[in-house]
């Protein structure tokens, strides 16, 4: 398979990453030689200097005879063009990853759609979904959905607090009564593996967890460190990210206090907001300590700073958690800054432009018309994968215990035709059409979607 990227900068870095560790060819096109001698020098990566809207740059990059094309430069615009000129060599599929709320509505999106373009990811309504799905859990760092919306993976950061801490995987689960979940993956020092019963968690640990959604409140009733007693939440930014946050929080029924630091800003926001009775804007300084106490920071359930400013998210999502507010959510979009912010106190820092990435992976998998989930989990090359047991499968009819798995792969959660979710034992016997979740690595994963029939 051949990727070409167009568009060298962070998220085409972070997009670049997702695929190079794989058998994969990447290409990256840039105008700028320093951002494809960066990325040349720590991914294993093809590069082209020039604009991706030259049919002789498109064309020295090998665009008709690549698989995906995928452009994400800092203009919408040219993202667009270049996939609208991708279509005359016949490129199977083209992606525009776009930044601006300019090119969301339904008619301009179609029009694009059918005149060649396949899909059109928007960065900022992909990080405002994260910070909304990631915000419903109180313990957790992160969610994604499987089985139709019936099963969930949810990670989260083990803290000096928790119960699970010291205690090995075995322990864990003869603790609780109701064992309807399992730790599928465990990140460590930014490498992940998959555990066994004589694992032990530790302080600092990300674990990730599957569990049915009806087991959810149970989980996060496990986990949490502060229960949360009510639905107030403080939004900091007025830009299209949090426009989005907001209206998402104002849906799930919270109480939402909006803080913007530009006096414009402040009256647009306001403005569009006058009619939710649920919501109010204020004017102020989000780093100012005084200021959070007055607007009762300290008694929130959540903090969310979605500024385009990375130290200011930072800054006053820090001090929103020492105040004492309940969950502190932060974006932070400089790749250096990511690293350091999640060694803090932050309960959730999210990195928009990795969260395209993963999002743009998503549809590359298995082709565009493919309706079954697939994620990577945060900092690892760990992957999350949804499939079916086809017909005439081989392991169809077999207990898990007698099926021989490829090294690297677990079988997490079983949805079944019934559409009753199970979490996986070895005396689970897997059906066909039953619906599977399974934890792999990039190299096995071939190997797993074979043995499943899945496309």
């Amino acid at each position: 398979m051949k990727i070409l990227i167009v568009g060298a900068g962070e998220t085409g870095y972070f997009i670049a990453k997702e695929f190079s560790e794989e058998n994969v060819e990447v290409v990256l096109v840039d105008e700028k030689p320093k951002h494809l001698e960066h990325l040349q020098r720590t991914l294993n990566v093809a590069g082209v200097v020039g604009n991706g809207t030259s049919l002789k740059t498109l064309e020295q990059a090998g665009v008709d005879s690549c698989d995906f094309l995928i452009a994400c430069t800092d203009h919408d615009e040219s993202n667009l063009i270049c996939c609208l000129i991708a279509n005359q060599f016949k490129v199977p599929v083209k992606i525009a990853v776009t930044r601006t709320d300019s090119f969301l509505k339904r008619k301009i999106i179609q029009r694009y759609l059918s005149s060649g373009v396949s899909q059109i990811i928007n960065s900022s309504v992909v990080t405002a979904q994260e910070v909304i799905a990631t915000a419903t859990y109180s313990s957790a760092s992160a969610v994604s959905v499987f089985g139709d919306r019936k099963v969930l993976l949810v990670g989260c950061k083990i803290k000096a607090a928790s119960s699970w801490k010291g205690k090995k995987l075995f322990d864990i689960r003869s603790d609780i009564e109701n064992q309807d979940f399992l730790i599928a993956s465990i990140v460590r020092g930014g490498d992940s593996f998959i555990p066994t019963g004589m694992d032990e968690v530790l302080e600092g640990d990300y674990i990730y967890v599957l569990a049915p959604k009806t087991s959810v409140p149970l989980l996060d009733e496990i986990l949490q460190t502060k229960v949360l007693h009510n639905r107030r939440a403080v939004v900091v930014g007025s830009g299209f990210i949090s426009q989005r946050v907001v209206l998402g929080l104002l849906h799930s029924h919270y109480q939402v206090t909006v803080i913007c630091s530009d006096q414009l800003e402040f009256h647009n926001f306001k403005d569009k907001f006058s009619h939710h009775k649920d919501c109010n804007v204020v004017f102020g300084d989000p780093s100012n300590v005084k200021f959070q106490l007055r607007h009762e920071v300290a008694t929130s359930a959540l903090f969310i700073a979605v500024t385009k400013d990375d130290m200011a998210n930072i800054t006053s999502a820090l001090i929103a958690k020492y105040l004492g507010a309940a969950k502190t959510i932060a974006i932070v979009n400089r790749e250096e800054l990511t690293e350091p912010a999640q060694l803090m106190e932050i309960d959730v820092v999210l990195s928009p432009r990795l969260s395209t990435a993963r999002t743009v992976k998503k549809s590359t998998q298995g082709g565009l018309s493919d309706k079954l989930n697939f994620t990577t989990i945060s900092e690892t090359n760990m992957e999350v994968r949804e499939m079916v047991v086809g017909p005439g499968c081989s392991i169809a009819g077999k207990a898990l215990k007698d099926v021989a798995l490829p090294k690297g792969c677990l079988i997490g959660a079983i949805v079944h035709t019934s559409e009753e979710v199970e979490m996986a034992k070895g005396s689970t016997v897997i059906e066909v059409n039953d619906q599977v979740i399974a934890v792999t690595t990039p190299e096995s994963s071939l190997k797993l979607k074979e043995l499943f029939n899945a496309q």
